[in-house]
């Protein structure tokens, strides 16, 4: 069992769903091994394709990273490329779907007179925290540098000149002294969002988040809430429509206002907590969900991801 999903195992997992009549073991051992279920993780799989305890037994294969961040290598002629039953990812054909965050609807909304005082108080256009200084599949540093030649834009972390620990509260608080927040991921694959982009749905954090990846994202969440630099024909042209939306405060308070009504549900359920009930519901009508992959690692990596847009 992957590492995260480890540490997001302890205590009862599935006391939540509605179908939890199912226990989980963290320890591969002969008892586990001969549950009805054995997820893997994708990569990299290294060991021999384990022998089935018995002939229904469900091979799970579990991966949140995108295609572009693996190495299959020899594994597309490797037994476990028909090994696996289900799939488990972030992709929503997936079996089992699971994702890094959920947003869920406010209970409480702010008054205008309070966003208008919040967004006089805004100091800086953008904020960008990143990592990964090399080079992606999305071009994220080359599509940033152009942007900050019409936008200044913080750089948090290891690619730029300041820093925040991302886990800390107060580095979600300091999000509030801007007006955009760029959820730029760094890989544009089929379904691929990651906590990044719920970043801007943080409790008081009231920022407007600019997205860039492989998400149908007007597909899966409300007009109004984000913008998308996909939208825009290059970073240059992006910059110019935030720095007149920083001026026109009416139309910046109405997207603070919409995206008020989406709060980023609470990070102790993230990312498998609708997931497990998932696993268990297939569990409980194995012979509706009878399946087998024979090209598993074909299924996630051809075709899935494509290149950024020409910018």
């Amino acid at each position: 069992m992957h590492e995260s999903m480890k540490r997001r195992s302890e205590g009862e997992v599935f006391g939540h769903c509605p179908v939890s009549t199912c226990n989980l073991s963290t320890n591969y051992s002969a008892d586990s091994a001969a549950g009805d279920a054995v997820v893997f993780d994708g990569a990299p799989l290294e060991i021999p394709v384990p022998p089935r305890a018995f002939p229904d037994q469900v091979y799970v294969f579990y991966m949140l990273e995108p295609p572009p961040k693996l190495w299959f290598g020899e594994q597309k002629t490797s037994p476990w490329n028909s090994a696996f039953n289900w799939t488990w990812t972030y992709r929503h054909d997936a079996d089992i779907i699971t994702t890094y965050f959920y947003l869920e609807h406010s209970k409480q909304l702010p008054t205008i007179s309070f966003l208008k005082d919040l967004v006089r108080k805004k100091e800086k256009p953008a904020a960008w925290f990143v990592s990964n200084c090399h080079e992606d599949q999305a071009q994220r540093l080359t599509y940033v540098e152009r942007l900050k030649e019409v936008l200044p834009v913080d750089v948090y972390g290891a690619c730029g000149t300041l820093h925040c620990t991302t886990l800390a509260k107060e580095c979600d608080t300091m999000l509030t002294k801007y007006f955009f927040y760029l959820s730029f991921e760094n890989s544009f694959c089929q379904d691929y969002v990651t906590e990044k982009f719920s970043r801007a749905f943080l409790k008081d954090v009231y920022v407007v988040p600019v997205v860039r990846g492989g998400l149908n994202y007007s597909h899966h969440f409300p007009q109004g809430i984000f913008i998308n630099a996909d939208d825009f024909s290059s970073p240059e042209e992006l910059g110019m429509y935030l720095k007149n939306l920083i001026n026109d405060e009416d139309a910046y308070i109405d997207m603070l206002w919409r995206i008020a009504h989406f709060v980023n549900l609470d990070s102790d359920k993230n990312p498998h907590y609708y997931s497990w009930c998932q696993l268990c519901d297939k569990l409980h009508r194995l012979q509706d969900n009878a399946k087998t992959y024979p090209d598993l690692f074909g299924w996630y990596h051809d075709g899935t991801c494509r290149p950024p847009r020409e910018f």
